[in-house]
């Protein structure tokens, strides 16, 4: 009997202990879950280029002490390029690809207020511009999560799907209903709503062009008087059905002077269009651009320039990139400032991994990079606009003049002066590379097991003549263009093509001297002889071309200028000699 009261006793012990727990545990949770969701604003804006961005506004009654999941139909993850969240003061961090508690299907992310407990905040979606296909009428068909995915009862749901010109007729297609405006209301939204919907609507010309926006760069040169030119250079591969014969670009408000080119540097038609705090460029193609195919243009205009304040020159509130009505994969923007001028703000120490400061001699170069650029980046408080500072002194405008008015006075004496104390007996390459050979270590591993076959021997000889045909090629576009024998657009285009062919042949030849350099033999040395002529008459071009743009400004005499271009021939005589020879022993091998 006194067992089974001390067992009873015991279990009521048990008990109280075990509500005094899930009492404590329920204040806690209580705690937690101290705020309700009195209001969400869920704005779908379709971009210029066809991408999708989502701006979920959250009104919040109470204090959220922990974070804040919000999310989108599993669907969507992979469209899903940038999440951002912010509210009036700051930007907080995000947590991308967590599950909404233990709800599957969702694709989910996490807020983390760090302390702070805001009552209005916006979480943003950039999505891709997969989610945006062309009918057969020349409509569209948008498809977008149709509410948010939240983990409580929302009172009110606003929706909004907005273009960048109004459509002329929209209808939306969901689970719930259909609608035929481009806005709806949603009252008692449901915790881990899943509605998926589609608007189909009929849009202005000109409203959508659906392409990838591969690349932008953005160069800002400053230069000596402050002034900013700006030269913005787009890479757009169309993805529309329609053949895309013009596009819209966007740059700052205060631009001026626009001009637009294409790729062969020829003026396109341009129409400037003010719209809020952007300046809208429609561009037109002087060609289609079929789906798939890529388009490079070109905008160069001028922005206010940098104003004197105290010692220092300051650009205040300046925007990294434009304020984009598209998306940007992959943009780059290059701060060329004065030569002389030397950065104070922003601090190197304050760069974050995107930027990169180069100092160099004379000048200090400040490069930013980003992906998926638009006008979402700048909702978050300005995060991509910088106060740009730097002290520069006059003197350094004369400074170039200077030098070259020393270095012409000069160059003829050096010259002559050096050719004659030349040594009477000239080296060789043979033993010019003789004596690298002995004097360095290799550049690589050394493979003396390896052997350099008679096919490899006439590959090398092939693309080697490849080359020097291209280079023909070359000289004898810009003789025509000299001569006005060929159209301007057409020798640019030609050009290009020859240039990206050498290039690509250049490194081609380098990957075979690498081979052959890290062989037993000959073959090493015979290829230090070729690198060494191949230096001597690049050196040697470059100093004949400097020579007639001194000679033509009447900078030396015309005896210093005839014995110099004299001098500068024999070297490159010389050095084309020795490569000939060299290929011609090759050719023996082969026979």
């Amino acid at each position: 009997m006194k067992q089974s009261a001390g067992s009873l006793l015991t279990a009521v012990f048990i008990g109280l202990i075990v509500l005094s727990t899930v009492s404590s545990l329920n204040g806690v949770l209580a705690q937690t879950d101290s705020y309700s969701i009195t209001q969400i604003d869920h704005q779908v804006q379709v971009m210029y280029s066809g991408n999708v961005a989502i701006f979920d506004t959250i009104h919040v009654s109470g204090q959220i002490t922990n974070g804040f999941k919000i999310g989108l139909p599993y669907k969507y993850s992979a469209e899903v390029l940038k999440v951002i969240a912010y509210d009036e003061k700051q930007e907080y961090n995000i947590k991308r690809g967590v599950p909404l508690d233990d709800h599957n299907g969702f694709y989910g992310v996490e807020v983390n207020f760090e302390g702070n407990s805001p009552s209005v905040f916006t979480v943003a979606f950039v999505l891709s511009n997969q989610l945006v296909s062309e009918t057969d009428n020349g409509g569209y068909i948008v498809d977008f999560p149709a509410y948010p995915s939240l983990t409580q009862n929302v009172k009110t749901c606003n929706v909004d799907i907005t273009f960048s010109n109004s459509p002329t007729t929209i209808i939306i297609n969901k689970a719930d209903g259909i609608k035929t405006s481009n806005s709806y209301v949603r009252a008692d939204l449901p915790a881990y709503t899943y509605v998926i919907a589609q608007a189909n609507a009929t849009l202005p010309v000109g409203t959508l062009q659906i392409a990838t926006i591969n690349s932008l760069n953005h160069k800002i040169t400053i230069d000596a008087t402050g002034k900013v030119a700006t030269e913005d250079t787009y890479q757009i591969t169309s993805k529309s059905v329609a053949p895309l014969s013009a596009f819209v670009l966007s740059l700052p408000l205060e631009a001026t002077n626009v001009v637009v080119k294409d790729q062969a540097e020829e003026t396109l038609p341009i129409k400037l269009t003010e719209n809020s705090d952007i300046l809208l460029v429609s561009v037109s193609f002087g060609a289609f651009i079929n789906q798939g195919q890529k388009m490079s243009v070109t905008a160069q205009y001028n922005l206010p320039g940098a104003e004197l304040q105290n010692v220092d020159y300051v650009l205040r509130d300046f925007k990294v990139f434009p304020d984009l009505q598209y998306l940007v994969e992959k943009a780059t923007a290059v701060f060329s400032f004065p030569e002389g001028a030397t950065l104070v703000l922003p601090q190197i120490t304050t760069l974050d991994t995107s930027a990169t400061l180069t100092r160099n001699t004379y000048q200090d170069i400040l490069t930013i990079e980003a992906e998926d650029v638009s006008y979402v980046d700048y909702l978050a408080h300005q995060q991509n606009i910088v106060e740009l500072s730097y002290n520069y002194n006059p003197v350094w405008v004369s400074l170039r003049a200077t030098f070259w008015a020393v270095l012409a006075a000069a160059i003829g004496c050096v010259v002559i002066f050096a050719y004659q104390i030349h040594k009477s007996r000239e080296e060789t390459y043979e033993n010019r590379a003789e004596r690298i050979a002995s004097s360095s270590q290799p550049d690589g591993e050394t493979n003396p097991d390896q052997q350099i076959t008679t096919e490899n021997i006439k590959d090398f000889l092939e693309t080697y003549e490849s080359k020097k045909q291209l280079k023909a090629e070359l000289r004898s576009l810009d003789a025509k263009a000299q001569k006005g024998k060929i159209q301007r657009q057409q020798y640019k285009l030609q050009k290009k093509t020859v240039e990206a062919q050498i290039e690509g042949i250049t490194r081609n030849i380098d990957r075979k001297k690498a081979l052959w350099k890290s062989v037993s033999g000959i073959y090493p040395d015979l290829i230090i002889q070729i690198e060494l002529a191949e230096t001597d008459m690049a050196e040697a071009e470059k100093s004949m071309e400097t020579l007639v743009v001194l000679y033509s400004k009447g900078e030396i005499s015309r005896e210093n200028y005839k014995q110099s271009m004299i001098n500068h021939q024999k070297v490159y005589d010389k050095a084309e000699t020795a490569i000939k020879g060299i290929l011609q022993r090759l050719r023996e091998k082969i026979r």
